[in-house]
């Protein structure tokens, strides 16, 4: 079974992290939503304290719809982010009984969400290589980037607002303009110490699982793209204005494939909406459940 965050009362959400990642990526949403809701977080297959192998994303789907039974948490607001956007689908698609209304974060699910290096991550050898450099840098190099460039933002700020400052040329200004934007986009575009990877994952279990599941997404990909127009309930697309990863066409193009979606673009945020506009995404999923209680009701 897989190892869980359960926490709250109410009407059951479940949140699916991404690829790579672990229940630990939603922490900073937890808490806005236990008020309303109880929620459940799970390590999926081949992460975290779950172990063991990682599986597709029709297989995750099953998997999830039987955490769900086990836990009694059906039908529940299934939110999926990024590669997990498409267990959602599938989950939504295969198993009905087990969702309520969808909430996909950053997700894939439409032919645009694959580019050139997806190709290039499954290929034998140079996806290997690829993989290992990838995970170093989410694990290790980018966090510590990151870090550096919320620090130096912090700090900067902290000096501006200490300081009368006399009105500036236009070209000094809008240079200090363009370099704040620089390091917030930095902040919210890179991964935190929270991602899995680093030295020991990228030669390990961690790189085997990313692999698993980035032929997973070149071989279901269609699958989930089929099964759009068939979603019967309410759904929310969100995504982050900044997001390099799955960027916001990609949301566009799967809100429009899904009958009645509702596309939020949250400005200034990249990929990991959970850590940066955790208030405004607890707000997106509460009015998508409020939705299907509405629908039910009628």
């Amino acid at each position: 079974m897989l190892a869980t965050i359960d926490a709250g009362s109410g009407a059951p959400v479940v949140l699916l992290h991404g690829q790579p990642g672990s229940k630990a990526s939603w922490a900073p949403l937890i808490d806005h939503l236990t008020p309303q809701f109880r929620v459940l977080a799970p390590d999926r297959p081949g992460y975290g304290d779950t172990g063991g192998d990682a599986v597709g994303m029709a297989e995750n789907s099953d998997v999830v719809a039987e955490y769900l039974r086990f836990h009694g948490a059906a039908p529940a607001t299934v939110v999926g982010h990024s590669w997990s956007g498409g267990v959602a689908v599938l989950l939504a698609l295969r198993h009905p009984e087990m969702v309520r209304s969808l909430v996909l974060v950053g997700a894939v699910g439409t032919p645009d969400s694959v580019n050139g290096l997806d190709r290039l991550l499954v290929v034998p050898g140079i996806g290997d290589v690829l993989t290992v450099a990838a995970l170093t840098g989410i694990g290790v190099v980018l966090p510590q980037v990151r870090g550096l460039a919320r620090d130096m933002d912090q700090r900067h700020r902290a000096a501006a607002s200490s300081m009368h400052v006399e009105p500036e040329p236009g070209r000094r200004l809008a240079r200090e303009m363009l370099t704040t934007r620089l390091r917030s986009s930095v902040a919210v575009s890179l991964p935190n110490e929270m991602m899995p990877g680093g030295w020991r994952g990228a030669w390990g279990r961690d790189r085997r699982t990313f692999m698993r599941e980035q032929r997973a997404l070149l071989e279901e990909l269609s699958a989930v793209t089929s099964s759009l127009a068939k979603i019967d309930v309410p759904t929310s697309v969100v995504v982050g204005t900044w997001d390099v990863v799955v960027p916001p066409h990609v949301a566009r193009s799967l809100a429009a494939a899904i009958p009645g979606a509702e596309l939020f673009e949250i400005p200034g945020v990249g990929h990991f909406v959970a850590r940066d506009a955790s208030v405004r995404l607890a707000e997106i999923i509460a009015l998508t459940a409020r939705r299907a209680e509405s629908l039910s009701t009628e």
